[in-house]
């Protein structure tokens, strides 16, 4: 990956661990850099941009909760691609940037540490394939992140609880179409909810190929790129897994997230 860095534009999958150090230190030394942007779709699921405007109307957050049961097994297309699990970290690590990416969009708040446990119970798929954290934000509300990477009773749920109400943003499908229900409960007892289909790849590559439209226009390379396509973004993702897993192999001491 780090000697496509020589090439003019590049949409990549996150690296993890010294690969993705190195690759940021190659990214910096440039003149003028190339646009580097990471594929993160959740950035750009329409459900998490509009959960993150409906999070003003909850108020300060006292705790929130991700729960993954996710469903890696055979019969899934993903399984067999080595590249997604013949690493340290394995499933939790390639499916897990997912859904800190879309908690972290919901908070607007870095995490700050994390204390894990890990466990290996499935024989099938690589280690770990269980993680459960303790999460603390630089603005001081903690929460707690659940993962299985194989469950028969699948289950994707974000769910953040303010002063003044709750916001749940849930994996499903409605009218034959996969995606994502937000429901926002309010104080007075009520709640509304809304239903939007995937399309986050589709929104991420639009936003890609228009940046480098504009970026063609500024040939001293100073066109700053849509900040959800940012590297940094996806090297924050990587960084709090990173923090977990090593809490996990220390039977769940406080781990710093790295300030990147």
């Amino acid at each position: 990956m780090v000697e496509n860095m020589s090439c003019k534009r590049n949409l990549l999958q996150l690296v993890t661990g010294t690969e993705l150090e190195k690759a940021i230190s190659v990214y910096s030394s440039f003149n003028a850099a190339p646009i580097w942007a990471v594929a993160e779709n959740y950035r750009f699921e329409p459900a998490f941009v509009e959960g993150k405007k409906l999070m003003a109307e909850i108020g300060d957050i006292i705790n929130f909760h991700v729960i993954i049961e996710g469903s890696m097994n055979s019969s899934n297309p993903y399984f067999s691609s080595s590249w997604r699990r013949d690493f340290v970290g394995g499933f939790i690590l390639d499916m897990g940037v997912h859904y800190i990416s879309g908690l972290r969009m919901l908070l607007g708040s870095e995490v700050t540490s994390v204390s894990a446990i890990t466990s290996h119970v499935d024989s099938t798929v690589p280690p770990p394939d269980h993680i459960s954290s303790t999460i603390q934000t630089e603005n001081g509300s903690s929460g707690v992140f659940v993962m299985i990477v194989s469950s028969r009773s699948p289950k994707v749920l974000w769910r953040m609880v303010g002063l003044k109400g709750t916001l749940q943003v849930e994996r499903g499908n409605k009218d034959g179409k996969h995606g994502y229900t937000v429901i926002l409960y309010t104080a007075d007892g009520q709640s509304k909810s809304w239903f939007y289909p995937f399309s986050g790849v589709t929104e991420e590559l639009k936003t890609f190929l228009s940046d480098i439209s504009l970026a063609s226009l500024k040939k001293d390379g100073s066109y700053q790129v849509e900040p959800r396509l940012s590297y940094v973004e996806g090297a924050r993702d990587v960084a709090v897994l990173d923090a977990m897993l090593e809490s996990g192999k220390r039977q769940g001491a406080p781990i710093s997230v790295k300030n990147l």
